[in-house]
């Protein structure tokens, strides 16, 4: 295992997410106890999700057991003889199940992370990065299986992965691929997850593992959140030098405060790295089983001609739809209920995890 403050090669990169993808992976859902009681609904918004992602690139599935496997590879069979006919969008594209047993269903959180790392002359090659996980601050024992997924992930790549001495989770950062990183202060700084390291290790470290040359600090989360503030529920770039912030309009909720403080936190750092920030209301409060979740429209997923952005029946849904073709333009909004599935307190970003071309 490698420290934090020491990677072995120089000038290792995040790429953007709206850079070329190779693909994109799942993890099917498979533990009843983090959907009670939207079961049902969850594993219906990952087959959409799934649905929508063949249509624009690779999607690999993590699912828990061979039975699993052959049951999805059934239920998915038209978009593997729409890919054989070279039928409509799907065609070129790969849906693969791989078994891999896990703990629980988001893979942002623990999957591999996977960097650039020049080879030689103007090559490069992709390296994946097995940070630590520890199920978002010891709150969901066992985690175990989620923990060595990245190994299973670089393996199936025939990859070279680094274990690296840090916890980090991949909801908990977002990057513009020039060197800035956003991050919030509640998560990284949290003394449940590496308590030994202060802020200036940490920018050490996100600068040598992830080619971070300045972090953005926000300060903390949306209410109904169990990761300590992840930011993709917050702020997430949409190119090298635009944000997309949510804020709360209601002055009587209780994400007014610190959505406020961290779009001031913003507004001030884009004054000396030129950024543009724009601002995403959250929809009205989503409460299921007397539990608001964290519902947001921030947690989106962007594809290689897409963008899968989270929707909830809301007044504000067209607007923020209309917003998010605006920023990025050239890809389809593609809107994803996703009212039963931020009831495990994620949405399409926590679902998942890219894979740079």
């Amino acid at each position: 295992m490698y420290d934090a403050l020491k990677p072995p090669y120089p000038s290792l990169l995040l790429p953007a997410e709206w850079e070329p993808q190779k693909a994109i992976w799942f993890t099917w859902p498979q533990n009843a106890e983090t959907w009670t009681p939207v079961w049902e609904e969850a594993r219906a918004a990952y087959r959409v999700i799934i649905r929508t992602a063949i249509r624009y690139q690779d999607v690999n599935v993590l699912v828990n057991d061979a039975r699993t496997r052959d049951s999805l590879a059934a239920e998915f069979d038209d978009v593997s003889q729409a890919r054989h006919a070279g039928r409509g969008a799907s065609g070129p594209y790969r849906l693969e199940f791989l078994v891999y047993p896990t703990n629980d269903s988001w893979i942002r959180d623990y999957g591999a992370i996977t960097v650039r790392s020049p080879a030689s002359g103007t090559d490069t090659r992709l390296i994946a990065l097995d940070f630590g996980f520890n199920s978002w601050g010891g709150k969901y024992p066992p985690w175990d299986k989620d923990d060595a997924a990245p190994r299973f992930m670089a393996e199936v790549r025939g990859r070279e992965c680094l274990a690296v001495d840090l916890v980090l989770e991949g909801g908990s950062i977002d990057v513009n691929g020039k060197g800035l990183l956003l991050t919030t202060s509640q998560c990284l700084l949290n003394p449940n997850r590496n308590p030994g390291l202060d802020r200036d290790r940490i920018e050490t470290a996100l600068h040598g593992w992830l080619g971070a040359e300045r972090t953005l600090w926000l300060e903390s989360g949306i209410h109904g959140d169990d990761t300590d503030g992840h930011v993709d529920d917050l702020a997430r770039f949409s190119d090298a030098r635009t944000v997309l912030c949510a804020i709360e309009t209601d002055k009587r909720d209780e994400n007014y405060a610190p959505l406020k403080k961290n779009i001031e936190a913003l507004n001030h750092a884009a004054r000396t790295v030129d950024l543009e920030v724009i601002e995403i209301p959250m929809p009205d409060r989503q409460v299921k089983a007397e539990l608001r979740t964290p519902a947001t429209y921030l947690n989106f997923l962007i594809l290689n001609g897409a963008v899968m952005v989270p929707v909830f029946r809301d007044k504000r849904d067209d607007w923020t739809l209309q917003t998010f073709a605006d920023s990025f333009p050239g890809r389809r909004i593609e809107p994803i209920d996703c009212r039963g599935l931020v009831f495990g307190q994620g949405a399409i970003h926590c679902s998942s995890m890219q894979e740079p071309a």
